[in-house]
């Protein structure tokens, strides 16, 4: 998975997913990253977690799953050589797990940042199917994996109170289909598998409704 390999499988079908997702990193609210700046830490530990409610690959099914996605980058993320671990609900019959895989590792094509990640990541560390629990309420958004991750973050609110502050049209491109996004924080944000390790607790957030397709 990185930037020599970034051609799409020759049998992959067409795709959509939609629903929502959610994230943390390590950097001070709000991340400079999205604005294409140094991180604030010599790195960008982050967590991706994500809900599938309507979603088809070909005609499998995807509808109800959840993935996840960790990854750790160079202060400044342009610059590749991306660590990265791909989670996959293990609820996923064989076909959805397959299907999953393809699109989230970007070897289906499309998707926008699943490409992206794929051409910037030197290191893969691999795809791992097991037990994820995604919760959404009011501003508040949560993802467990046994053994691994517990995040779960909540919305900053703005001048008005009854707001969440808002990143609608950010300068990074190559993220189509996942903007507008709330601004949040982690309440709670601890990861460790692979030989890596972080807390981010108190750090920047972001959750948002998504919509992609390829190829």
């Amino acid at each position: 998975m990185s930037g020599d390999d970034s051609m799409t499988q020759p049998d992959a079908k067409q795709w959509h997913i939609s629903g929502e997702s959610f994230e943390s990193c390590n950097c001070e609210v709000n991340c400079p990253c999205i604005f294409g700046s140094p991180a604030n830490y010599d790195s960008c530990d982050v967590n991706n977690a994500w809900h599938i409610s309507t979603g088809r690959y070909g005609e499998t099914s995807l509808d109800g799953l959840n993935f996840a996605i960790a990854f750790r980058t160079p202060k400044r993320m342009s610059d590749g050589n991306w660590i990265s671990a791909i989670y996959i609900d293990d609820r996923a019959t064989g076909d959805q797990r397959e299907a999953l895989r393809l699109i989230v590792s970007g070897d289906a094509g499309g998707g926008g940042v699943f490409a992206r990640r794929k051409d910037l990541t030197d290191t893969f560390l691999g795809v791992k199917f097991v037990p994820i629990v995604y919760e959404s309420a009011g501003r508040r958004r949560k993802v467990s994996i046994p053994n691994a991750l517990e995040m779960e973050v909540e919305a900053v609110t703005g001048a008005d109170p009854n707001q969440e502050v808002q990143l609608v049209n950010p300068p990074r491109a190559g993220d189509p289909g996942i903007y507008p996004t709330i601004i949040a924080r982690a309440v709670a944000h601890s990861f460790g598998d692979y030989g890596l390790s972080w807390d981010n607790t108190g750090k920047s957030s972001y959750y948002r409704q998504f919509e992609l397709s390829g190829p």
